[in-house]
């Protein structure tokens, strides 16, 4: 029940603005960093699959310490995007990445909770899906919503680019026999 209000809760106050700016920026970046650690990697992770398979300018920030991930952004500057995946407890290595990839010029794009995340306050755009702590563990059923809207709206944004790779990756798929069915054996 939660899980869907905080879906509903998404829908209803998305910023309009900042989600169409986010999709443009992103589209036209020279290169597209995204960074989510701890509870937030698994949303980075999923955002950084699809971006792959539509973009060859992307960099996945993973890191098992600070000073990986800043090997990763060495190279970050004006053009380039950086999505900063954050929520609560917002880890510092997120917000020090971000920090760092704006005094470069780079533009973030914030993937939180709320307006006053520090991520958030780093950005030129902010998209905010509600999460909360649901017994021990982080629900991210919104933000993982808000993910696939975003992925669409490049979709949309992108036009038949899109619908021709996802038609090359089908006959990849199929005449490689990437995917089992239920008739396999």
């Amino acid at each position: 029940q939660s899980d869907m209000e905080k879906i509903r809760l998404t829908l209803e106050e998305l910023d309009r603005d900042a989600f169409d700016h986010a999709v443009k920026a992103i589209v036209s970046a020279k290169r597209i960093y995204i960074i989510g650690v701890r509870s937030s990697a698994a949303i980075a992770s999923f955002l950084g699959f699809y971006f792959n398979l539509i973009f060859d300018n992307v960099v996945n920030v993973t890191a098992g310490t600070a000073s990986e991930m800043f090997e990763h952004l060495l190279r970050v500057g004006e053009d380039d995007v950086v999505i900063g995946v954050s929520f609560p407890r917002y880890s510092k290595d997120t917000i020090n990445a971000a920090r760092f990839a704006r005094s470069r010029g780079a533009e973030i794009i914030a993937i939180t909770d709320q307006k006053q995340s520090p991520v958030a306050q780093l950005s030129s755009a902010a998209l905010l899906a509600p999460s909360e702590m649901l017994s021990f563990i982080d629900s991210m059923t919104a933000p993982m919503s808000l993910i696939n809207a975003l992925l669409v709206g490049i979709a949309t944004k992108m036009g038949t680019d899109v619908t021709e790779t996802f038609t090359t990756l089908e006959r990849l798929w199929d005449q490689y026999d990437v995917f089992g069915g239920a008739d396999d054996e």
